[in-house]
């Protein structure tokens, strides 16, 4: 099985010395092409979360920018999508997930276990515990509507 990954965020199409040879293409397949291309552009930015994997003693750091338009009730606002999807592997005895940033962020995590909201607390925003095996989508939100960079610093160990 072969493994895909794409970022679109940054995502430019140079048409202008683009030349298709049309005599072996049929209008089914030029449809294809046409839908399939529609679809993808179509697509807002954050719809394509950065998805990672997680394992005992591999570190994660990755960067973006919190907050969204979405009020998630109890987390401030959040994006309509995830801004990270980790897939963690094994058990992990301990994991950390740290997020630098201004602003009055949030952590938003949506896991196996269920969904925990993380506020800052003493001015640091991190989650602790256990790490079950699964898929976790990660929302750093912003309790004032704000749009901050931020660092997000993710690791574990069995």
């Amino acid at each position: 099985m072969m493994n895909l990954r794409m970022n679109l965020s940054n995502l430019t199409l140079n048409l202008s010395n683009l030349t298709l040879n049309l005599s072996n293409l049929t209008l089914k397949r030029l449809t294809v092409i046409g839908l399939t291309l529609a679809l993808i552009l179509a697509l807002p930015q954050g719809a394509w979360a950065d998805r990672e994997k997680l394992s005992a003693g591999t570190p994660l750091s990755i960067s973006g920018t919190s907050g969204g338009t979405t009020n998630s009730g109890d987390c401030g606002y959040i994006a309509t999508t995830p801004n990270h999807v980790i897939d963690v592997t094994e058990d992990l005895t301990f994991w950390q997930i740290r997020v630098k940033t201004a602003g009055s962020p949030t952590l938003l995590i949506d896991g196996p276990g269920g969904r925990y909201c993380v506020l800052p607390e003493g001015g640091l925003l991190q989650f602790s515990g256990y790490g079950t095996p699964g898929t976790y989508k990660l929302f750093i939100g912003d309790r004032a509507q704000g749009k901050h960079p931020y660092t997000l610093s993710v690791s574990g160990r069995q």
